[in-house]
């Protein structure tokens, strides 16, 4: 019995241990001089209510970089899907000279074309449209042709073409080609042919307005001891494919008329490698979107020269000096010993949202509350709670601002506020549309 009592004690000293062993040491809760600034900037004119914010500084910082990178080798193309605010893509068409758009969905098509004259701008599909789809833009748009649709297989371009027969215009086609990502389009440079030529064949009522080549691929080569030399060997046989499908136009075309065509690739991950490819490689068309505002999925960018330009934000509703656990209370004073750092607790306003905690310092999810992993963890998020150390000077009102993981984390709000010069000059609406 003697020796039971022995080793059920030495096991709780053995947990004892390790748990002290794993102990986390408190964090100070401070903000950084940035996120003081606009910490002030809001409760001053956004005082108790939660928001999305673009740094109108950082943004033309992160134009500036976009511009040095592709200089004037290449024209730009807005990745419209990343940049969900009409007044953000018309502030980009100006500041980077560019009338050319990536557009992805039928909703956005129908609200680009609703909005803009189309005449105005050069409209190249990110991804393939039903034909049905077509044939709605069609009924509600006049100038639904002169858009530069997506084929990625004979039997859509076969569809586009006799219905561009049946309602007696011309279209423009460009042709998705795999060059590595292995997400669909044509897949050699033989099974291209095949296509070109029937487009050709067809001149009176289709052209061909080129190609696009995603290469999203190349930044997710397996790990490697040297993965960025991996990554522009990815990235130069990306190129090399390209250029083999590019090499078929000419059994149709002309120099000249290849030369005036879309050879659209790249991407806010890798359009930074082209301006050391230019003599070797026939894409002439890069579209970017996350790249300007830099959103937590692509750290990368700030090597480049980036700055996170896009935030989501709310302030402290409830701050609870100790933390209680629901039906757990007399676990409570262990737990907040062995992490002080779930000490204190606060309420959000709101909360949820697709990105990552930046600020304040030393600020967290409590994982007893909330288990982490799920992405939008509550899409109603009224009852978001965070937890820090008692080693803090954070007081009802002030805010947590969020990196968002993407652009479109701006669609949680309606409008999006713009922060110059640390203060709060004003706000864009945010796409109301669907996907």
């Amino acid at each position: 019995m003697m020796n039971f009592k022995r080793s059920i004690l030495l096991v709780l000293l053995l947990v004892f241990i390790v748990l002290a062993y794993l102990k986390p040491s408190k964090q100070q809760v401070f903000y950084t001089s940035y996120f003081q600034q606009l910490n002030a900037a809001l409760q001053q004119s956004n005082k108790s209510a939660s928001c999305a914010i673009i740094d109108i500084d950082s943004l033309d910082n992160n134009i500036k970089a976009v511009q040095q990178q592709l200089g004037d080798k290449f024209h730009l193309r807005l990745v419209t899907k990343s940049l969900p605010s009409f007044a953000l893509l018309d502030y980009l068409m100006l500041h980077t000279q560019t009338n050319k758009l990536m557009v992805f969905s039928e909703p956005f098509i129908d609200a680009v074309l609703t909005k803009y004259d189309a005449d105005s701008l050069d409209i190249l599909l990110g991804k393939p449209l039903p034909i049905d789809a077509i044939k709605r833009l069609a009924a509600k748009h006049q100038k639904w042709n002169t858009i530069h649709y997506l084929v990625d297989t004979e039997k859509r371009l076969h569809e586009y073409i006799e219905f561009a027969k049946q309602q007696h215009t011309n279209i423009h086609l460009a042709l998705e080609i795999n060059v590595g990502l292995q997400r669909g389009g044509f897949d050699s440079p033989e099974k291209l042919a095949v296509a070109v030529k029937y487009i050709k064949a067809n001149q009176n009522i289709v052209q061909c307005s080129g190609f696009m080549g995603y290469d999203g691929h190349v930044p997710y080569v397996p790990f490697y001891i040297n993965k960025e030399n991996e990554i522009k060997k990815s990235f130069t046989k990306t190129q090399e494919t390209y250029n083999a499908f590019v090499h078929v136009l000419f059994q149709s075309y002309s120099k000249a008329e290849v030369s005036k065509m879309i050879l659209n690739s790249g991407g806010s991950r890798t359009y930074f490698y082209y301006k050391n490819y230019t003599d070797t490689m026939s894409v002439n068309d890069i579209a970017i979107g996350s790249a300007f505002l830099a959103p937590s999925s692509f750290p990368e960018l700030t090597t480049h020269g980036h700055r996170a330009a896009l935030y989501l934000a709310s302030p402290i509703l409830k701050k609870i000096p100790s933390s209680q656990l629901p039906n757990a209370v007399a676990l409570s004073p262990f737990i907040n010993w062995w992490n002080p750092n779930l000490k204190v607790s606060y309420f959000m306003i709101g909360g949820g949202w697709p990105g990552n905690i930046v600020a304040p310092n030393g600020i967290q999810k409590n994982s007893f509350w909330e288990k982490e992993g799920k992405g939008y963890a509550n899409l109603l998020p009224n009852q978001s709670i965070l937890s820090s150390s008692i080693d803090n000077h954070l007081q009802v009102d002030d805010f947590v601002f969020s990196q968002a993981w993407e652009g479109d984390g701006m669609l949680c709000f309606s409008k999006v506020l713009l922060y110059k010069k640390q203060k709060i000059i004003g706000n864009w609406l945010t796409y109301t549309g669907a996907n």
